[in-house]
């Protein structure tokens, strides 16, 4: 049975960033759920575009849908941390502007949390241009130990328990602050499971933050080193393994566009 209209199952959050491009397209995604006890906050992060009327049209259009402008450009950690402090769900999944959701996801989510007990629930997913797609395959499960050596967690596949993250688990501080998240769950002792067919787009953009590789690079040193505090030898070792699967990862993608 539904929660009431105060009280959904689920609170999307979506950040919204010069969007106006997609940011339609991205909530009919969440509109075309085969679940609908939800509810999508947009939150508007300082856009100079079209999104906050476009964003704003569409909350007047679906009850469900909160409009959230922030005023100022907070950055992605930050604004996922507001609208976690306003969301009303029990579970929250997360959703990029550019990204969209295949009609069963939060359907087939649910059902693995029901089955295996997990607390964070993702999924595979499509590297999608506008001249191929290529689907990402995940894990049936994975550690902190697994996921030390790759992330297999993209974000915008994510559901996961809001019991268990506190508060403003986002840290504004890192790059790849999704990742630095998905490590501290797990090592804190949650559970983690994955669907193991795609059921989520992810836009693949030469602009996006996928393709700066040298602060993705940092990013990642800094995780291993500093948030984790993993010794020199060892934070060497998974970062030689992460720069290789970046390499086989992105490479295809790139050269369809050169």
């Amino acid at each position: 049975m539904d929660n009431d209209h105060n009280t959904p199952l689920i609170s999307v959050i979506m950040p919204c960033y010069h969007a106006a491009a997609y940011l339609a397209q991205a909530v009919a995604s969440v509109q075309a759920q085969t679940v609908q006890d939800w509810e999508l906050l947009l939150l508007d992060d300082g856009s100079q575009d079209n999104t906050a009327a476009i964003a704003q049209a569409l909350a007047d259009a679906d009850a469900r849908i909160r409009f959230l402008p922030a005023g100022q450009n907070l950055g992605v950690a930050k604004t996922r941390n507001r609208g976690l402090r306003l969301a009303r769900g029990q579970w929250a999944a997360f959703l990029d502007s550019d990204d969209v959701w295949h009609p069963d996801k939060l359907k087939r989510q649910l059902e693995l949390a029901e089955r295996t007990g997990a607390d964070l629930i993702y999924t595979a997913y499509d590297l999608w241009t506008p001249e191929k797609k290529r689907t990402y395959r995940v894990p049936a499960q994975i550690d902190y130990r697994g996921l030390l050596r790759e992330n297999v967690i993209g974000c915008s596949t994510v559901l996961v328990r809001r019991s268990v993250l506190g508060d403003d688990p986002f840290s504004p501080t890192l790059y790849h602050e999704d990742y630095a998240l998905w490590l501290r769950l797990l090592r804190e002792g949650c559970r983690a499971a994955g669907c193991t067919e795609s059921l989520a787009d992810w836009r693949v953009s030469p602009q996006g933050r996928s393709f700066r590789k040298a602060n993705a690079a940092k990013a990642r040193w800094r995780i291993y080193r500093r948030a984790e505090g993993l010794p020199l030898l060892r934070a060497a070792v998974l970062f030689a393994g992460y720069a290789l699967r970046g390499v086989r990862k992105h490479a295809p993608l790139v050269a369809q566009r050169l």
